[in-house]
């Protein structure tokens, strides 16, 4: 890659006029240990905003020629997950070291998995062709002690699954659950995007919304992790050599070792060790486990999916 692109990558991917373009961040020599990779952007383009009011933005031909330029790594294992299980935590910890690239929730690897929401005339060729320039760019060597690739995904690309394990088949992915009581109760809390109704098109949930949603987020919710429960069982049954699993409920301390093992590598990081006894969102906050939920939160058609997923995960680990 060109020293002065060195790193730059890109962070928004959008399509205005019936043309896409791209948005590019420049990381300057930033390790990436936010919780969220949102929470990245904004430190960057302050910085940016504080040097120039021009903002950088390309095609998505000159997305895939840098790409073509880069010396990127291949990802170490992608992380899915049900959201509010752990996977938060699980990421903070890996990017403790400063060896690892840590991709959490990116904003822009959304955009490209659902192009076809907006372009219904590209094909799945050309939007692998740009994700895979998004990997290499998100993955560029910029220290050169570089050891591990981490991505998580967000909760809703489970249901990318089958594309994303054709693309990706030797890589290991990794996925974290929770019974949906907790989930539901962190929801209530405070609201992801995919627990609001029409937030995220209802087809990607295999779902149509009615007047009951709108009027009952925690319902909405529900049927949402039930979806992802009967996914999280099916690809269980698959049996697939590099897929792991690992339910909350199993202990968030565990989780670390449970994880390098999966993926075939020693973990033996006492600073990692020290990361998992803080709140996920907060490393400044100790970690402690949540109360047992309110059974207001119980929704018998969704721990039905969950223990039916789960009892397959206990048998077979």
């Amino acid at each position: 890659m060109t020293a002065d692109l060195k790193n730059w990558i890109p962070y928004h991917i959008g399509f205005e006029a019936e043309n896409w373009h791209v948005d590019w961040l420049d990381l300057g020599n930033h390790h990436i240990k936010e919780p969220f990779f949102d929470e990245t952007i904004s430190l960057c383009r302050a910085k940016m905003l504080n040097r120039s009011r021009f903002s950088s933005r390309s095609n998505l031909v000159f997305l895939t020629e840098v790409a073509d330029r880069v010396s990127g790594m291949e990802p170490t294992a992608f992380i899915f997950h049900v959201s509010r299980c752990g996977s938060t935590l699980l990421s903070q910890t890996l990017s403790v070291d400063q060896d690892h690239i840590v991709i959490a929730e990116a904003p822009v690897f959304d955009h490209v998995l659902r192009m076809r929401e907006k372009d219904s005339g590209l094909s799945e060729e050309e939007i692998k062709v740009y994700f895979f320039a998004l990997i290499k760019l998100m993955g560029q060597s910029r220290s050169g002690r570089e050891k591990n690739y981490f991505i998580k995904l967000d909760s809703w690309h489970l249901h990318f699954y089958p594309m994303l394990r054709a693309w990706f088949p030797q890589t290991p992915f990794y996925f974290l659950s929770r019974e949906p009581g907790a989930v539901l109760a962190s929801h209530h809390k405070k609201r992801g995007i995919h627990s609001i109704p029409g937030y995220i098109v209802p087809a990607l949930f295999n779902m149509e919304l009615t007047p009951l949603h709108f009027e009952n987020f925690d319902f909405y919710t529900a049927e949402v992790l039930v979806g992802y429960y009967n996914a999280l069982k099916a690809y269980q049954a698959l049996n697939f050599p590099h897929n792991y699993f690992y339910d909350y409920s199993w202990g968030m301390k565990a989780m670390p070792a449970h994880f390098f093992k999966s993926i075939g590598q020693q973990f033996a990081h006492q600073e990692m060790m020290g990361r998992i006894n803080f709140h996920s969102k907060f490393p400044d906050v100790p970690f402690q486990e949540e109360l047992k939920p309110d059974p207001s939160f119980h929704y018998e058609f969704a721990k039905a999916a969950y223990l039916k997923f789960y009892e397959k995960l206990s048998i077979h680990g």
